[in-house]
């Protein structure tokens, strides 16, 4: 891709933007969120066409007029957000679009035995009989993968390929890159974590607000200069303060929630919080976070057990009296908990606020001006790109979708934030900042319920941590009780008094 230019309005994303990768190689493609990177692939998957400039592909100039044209060619695009159908299974998402055929008809054990081949040969384990809403994020990226090898590709771009991945999930996805490489396919990932960029990389491109600012091999460089270049300028370090109260803002015992199928998927949780605490929560994926924010946020009626909020039962409550008696939450499935991609930015501001007198002008009209000028606000102090508020939130990338989530939730002045992966998606200098903003408001007397799958992260905020597995809490205790192979173990289910051999 030779001199890349492209323009949004009055934005320019790409300036001049040369990037280039040979066979059977991992190139990493590093930068901010907004820095470009995404719109580079999608013009080269032929999603955005280009203003200026030329792409050669196997020493060709070709025009990628859309993604078919691409995937002709042999360019393949995994989306950050899986574009698979929940309600069909495995075999059939891979096979859409080119069903193998035996007289007429859709040969759904061809299909089976292709899928199977596929999975042998790249190490892609994926349970080929299941619909797809019932598997694991980790499943449905490798579903990705498959398709995009039935269909033909030399060229795999992976958009944050990690972002909503566990520890061991990662671990598996390197293995799978690796491997296609190793046949000669070439990986492009879109990413801004540095430690994944030097574990995985042949050489790495770093991009600053659309333009190419440099490009290395990964024996060449290091994380310092990687995100000097990312930045601009040093990452600057926050500090936790630990606050002593008496007073608890949740208490949970014995809480248990039984699934659609029948599940006991929360065991009797006995969890509490205090006030100015930042109470983490440790775990693999799956065992029983995502119920329990649900229950907690008002979106799972359905429980047992006792919860007092602020020292009142908790029982009965909507989302929307909870949100009035104080409580707010980053929800981990920003797509269908926390926006509504095709409005812009003040309707998404006014989610769950829509009763406030503050955005009243009188009992049947909204105080507009208001919204918009609290929605800058939030645009400018979390760093959301573009500084456009009336685009819908489908056009901004997932890391300033959820910079802009944090800032609508934590902007609610709550008592108890709950923040599930506040940080995932988003880069370095704005997890930097999220995190010194939940220090800021834990000093100003808010209370978090923290759930994160980035071990480093738990334990930089949090002042108790609780680790679930199973639906149940396992062991509570101070952060800096914990090692970081104590909570390993006791996370894939083993014994507190287990030793390390």
């Amino acid at each position: 891709m030779q001199g890349i230019h492209k323009v949004f309005g009055d934005n320019i994303a790409l300036h001049d933007v040369d990037f280039h990768c040979h066979q059977g190689e991992v190139v990493c493609l590093l930068g901010e969120n907004g820095a470009g990177k995404t719109t580079l692939m999608k013009i080269l998957y032929g999603m955005y066409r280009k203003d200026a400039g030329e792409i050669l592909f196997r020493g060709t100039s070709q025009m990628m007029t859309s993604p078919r044209v691409a995937i002709s060619a042999g360019i393949q695009m995994v989306h950050q957000h899986f574009m698979l159908v929940d309600t069909m299974s495995v075999v059939d998402n891979v096979m859409i679009g080119k069903e193998p055929g035996k007289n007429l008809f859709y040969d759904r054990v061809k299909g089976h035995q292709i899928v199977e081949s596929l999975s042998k040969e790249y190490g892609l384990k994926v349970p080929m009989n299941k619909l797809v809403r019932d598997i694991s994020i980790g499943e449905r990226q490798r579903v990705e993968i498959i398709k995009a090898l039935y269909q033909g590709t030399d060229v795999l771009i992976l958009d944050e390929p990690t972002a909503v991945l566990t520890p061991q999930e990662v671990e598996d996805l390197f293995l799978v890159i690796r491997n296609l490489c190793s046949n000669g396919k070439t990986v492009i990932i879109i990413t801004h974590k540095l430690k994944e960029t030097m574990a995985i990389s042949d050489r790495i491109y770093v991009l600053r607000q659309g333009k190419m600012v440099g490009d290395r091999r990964v024996e060449e460089t290091n994380i310092e200069e990687l995100s000097q270049m990312m930045v601009g300028q040093a990452i600057p370090k926050s500090k936790k303060t630990r606050f002593y109260s008496d007073e608890y803002i949740l208490k949970m015992k014995g809480v248990r929630h039984v699934d659609s199928d029948g599940v006991e998927v929360l065991k009797g949780v006995d969890l509490e919080i205090k006030k100015q605490e930042v109470l983490g929560i440790a775990g693999v994926e799956g065992n029983g976070q995502a119920e329990l924010i649900d229950v907690l946020y008002g979106l799972l009626p359905q429980w047992s057990g006792e919860i007092l909020f602020c020292g009142h039962p908790l029982c009965g409550k909507t989302t929307m009296q909870l949100i009035d008696e104080g409580m707010a939450c980053i929800h981990a499935d920003r797509q269908a908990y926390s926006i509504a991609p095709n409005l812009t930015i003040p309707y998404n501001l006014l989610m769950g606020a829509q009763d406030k007198e503050k955005y009243r002008e009188n009992r049947f009209l909204i105080n507009w001006k208001k919204v918009k000028e609290d929605a800058r606000k939030i645009l400018d102090e979390f760093d959301v790109r573009p500084r456009d508020i009336e685009r819908n939130l489908y056009e901004f990338s997932g890391g300033n979708q959820q910079k802009f989530v944090v800032g609508r939730e934590t902007g609610r002045n709550p008592k108890l934030l709950i923040a599930a992966h506040p940080t995932r998606g988003v880069d370095i200098m704005a997890t930097s900042a999220i995190h010194t903003h939940l220090h800021r408001l834990k000093a100003s007397g808010i209370s978090v319920l923290l759930i994160t799958s980035d071990l480093d992260e738990l334990m930089e905020l949090s002042d108790r941590i609780a680790v679930i597995y199973d639906g149940k809490i396992v062991q509570t205790k101070l952060a800096e009780e914990f090692s970081m192979m104590e909570l390993g173990r006791l996370m894939g289910g083993g014994r507190q008094d287990e030793k390390a051999i």
